[in-house]
């Protein structure tokens, strides 16, 4: 199932995980807001692609050899998107590497990434979406 809005994260999340910064602003909102995983567990978010942008620069790029963000499933639901997927990572210091189930909510604007927030338990973020868990 093709879904243009699923196509943007798609180019959001792969420019981020190849730490194309430009290609990751090319597809965020003016207004977006960004509510990563370790930011939520901080009460956290970030606002506006600049800020976006330097979480990815300055937290993650700078903490992990690697960090692949891949969005394997989507469901609609309203007016956002339910994405579901995994992340990889390697810790540059420690070494270790994560292989993590995540889920996103999106919301995709004016053709860019408006809104989105990463969990890891699918099931709160069914709840979120406003689906049963």
């Amino acid at each position: 199932m093709s879904d243009a809005d699923f196509e943007v994260v798609l180019r959001a999340w792969a420019a981020a995980s190849t730490a194309d910064t430009d290609g990751m602003l090319a597809e965020l909102h003016p207004e977006v807001v960004a509510i990563p995983f370790g930011a939520a567990l901080e009460g956290r978010a970030y606002k506006g692609p600049e800020q976006v942008v330097a979480w990815l620069r300055d937290e993650i790029l700078v903490s992990w050899e690697f960090f692949q963000v891949i969005p394997e499933r989507f469901e609609r639901v309203g007016e956002r998107l339910l994405v579901t997927g995994r992340w990889k990572a390697r810790g540059f210091e420690s070494g270790v590497e994560l292989d993590i189930p995540a889920s996103w909510v999106v919301e995709v604007r004016d053709g860019k990434v408006a809104y989105w927030e990463t969990y890891t338990d699918h099931g709160q973020a069914r709840r979120e979406i406003g689906l049963e868990g």
